[in-house]
């Protein structure tokens, strides 16, 4: 039984549909008991603004979740967001989405790491060859201890077309340092619903990728399963599948988060 699901988009991203609201009415529907919405956060610079809600929307994103937690009490709506990770931006993260506007939650989630002073894209081609610098920005975010998990730590599946000792040194990297900071990292279920993509080792989901989860469970590192939810249809959407895949390879899956 799927009970929770922490990782949710609402149309302010530019990328999704929806509001707070529409995701509660449908966990309702889907029985689940916890609900985070977990928008991509907009930075004071409005950098990447294309995909992200813009800085200005931050009050109406924390009525959304009056508005929800009103008309459906039966379910525990908790306020997130998803963050990419800018260092000089940490104390933002902190003072205004922690401290000031009470968020219940941070996920941590690299869509874009620095590269030679440049900021390269994880879903462009320019990514391909830099798994290296991809994972050292997941240990960084990890290594910052404001992140209650790391979504989709396996991205660099998306442009890593082999899985060779380069994506395992990366693997392990990422895992050392969710095992020793004791952050869970996400199996994230939005994978399972994206094109299958051609690797030297055969046909695969971008992520979750099986070979980084097998190391993950040789490390120990604690789970969460989340949807990913694009769509209030997709609230609880792949979760069963990310479930079977920790189940297959050994992994301890957190149900809850502890907040």
């Amino acid at each position: 039984m799927i009970t929770a699901n922490y990782h949710t988009h609402t149309f302010r991203c530019k990328h999704a549909t929806g509001d707070v609201i529409d995701y509660a009415a449908k966990a309702v529907e889907k029985n689940l008991k916890i609900l985070g919405v977990s928008d991509h956060s907009p930075f004071p610079d409005r950098r990447w603004s294309s995909d992200k809600m813009d800085i200005d929307e931050l009050n109406d994103y924390d009525k959304a979740f009056i508005t929800a937690r009103e008309a459906h009490p039966e379910v525990k709506i908790l306020k997130g967001m998803e963050c990419d990770w800018v260092p000089e931006y940490k104390d933002y993260l902190i003072e205004e989405l922690k401290n000031k506007r009470k968020y219940d939650y941070l996920i941590g989630a690299v869509h874009l790491f620095p590269y030679k002073g440049e900021w390269v894209c994880s879903f462009t081609q320019e990514a391909q060859g830099k798994t290296i610098e991809y994972a050292d920005a997941v240990v960084k975010m990890i290594e910052s201890r404001i992140f209650d998990f790391i979504a989709h730590p396996d991205l660099f599946g998306l442009f890593t077309l082999e899985w060779d000792a380069t994506a395992i040194r990366a693997s392990k990297e990422i895992c050392e340092a969710a095992k020793s900071f004791k952050i869970p990292l996400e199996i994230n279920g939005g994978g399972f619903r994206k094109p299958l993509m051609q690797t030297k080792e055969g046909i695969r989901h971008p992520c979750p990728v099986e070979a980084f989860w097998e190391i993950a469970a040789d490390y120990g590192v604690e789970t969460i399963c989340s949807s990913d939810a694009h769509f209030p249809e997709d609230v609880i959407a792949s979760i069963d599948l990310c479930k079977d895949l920790a189940k297959r390879k050994g992994l301890s899956v957190i149900q809850q988060l502890d907040l």
